[in-house]
């Protein structure tokens, strides 16, 4: 879990926890500086093609070795379309479309904090299937053979989706 600011980043003097709005934070009373607790922005992809679902297994924390959707952090420079389709492709070696958002979700995570993931479904048109990145496997299942999924937003994602398509 993020730690919070002792000091004040632009003045460096310490920080005073103080009321602002209806919530404790951490200000700096020389500069102004707030410290906000905002969740980090990330991307989720629902790929599918040929009526199959893409999952790859985290090779990496949170959650390493377990299934879940192609997903990672928005670069600053990016828009989160643009991410989802980079998460994909360095995460699977293919490439897609996207065709639409399925939802946003939040999930507080043991080692980044508040996480606001914007998950996309994604038609996939080219590339050779091919584990990178964060991923140790790629895979597409049947809708109804998909394996155990442990971060919720994800099951939700899917969940959503099939109550869409009616599998």
């Amino acid at each position: 879990m993020k730690k919070p600011f002792i000091y004040c980043p632009f003045c460096g003097v310490p920080l005073k926890r103080i009321t602002v709005g209806d919530r404790e934070r951490m200000v700096c009373e020389v500069c102004g500086f707030i410290d906000y607790k905002n969740p980090l922005p990330s991307v989720a992809v629902l790929g599918t093609k040929d009526g199959k679902l893409l999952l790859i297994k985290r090779g990496i924390e949170p959650h390493r070795g377990t299934w879940a959707l192609p997903s990672g952090f928005i670069e600053e420079e990016e828009t989160p379309e643009e991410a989802a389709l980079r998460e994909l492709r360095e995460e699977t070696g293919l490439t897609g479309r996207i065709k639409g958002l399925i939802g946003v979700y939040k999930e507080n995570s043991y080692m980044y904090g508040g996480v606001i993931i914007i998950t996309y479904e994604v038609e996939i048109r080219e590339g050779v299937l091919k584990p990178g990145d964060d991923a140790d496997e790629a895979s597409f299942f049947n809708f109804n053979e998909i394996p155990e999924i442990k971060i919720k937003p994800f099951r939700k994602a899917i969940d959503l989706y099939r109550k869409r398509r009616s599998i």
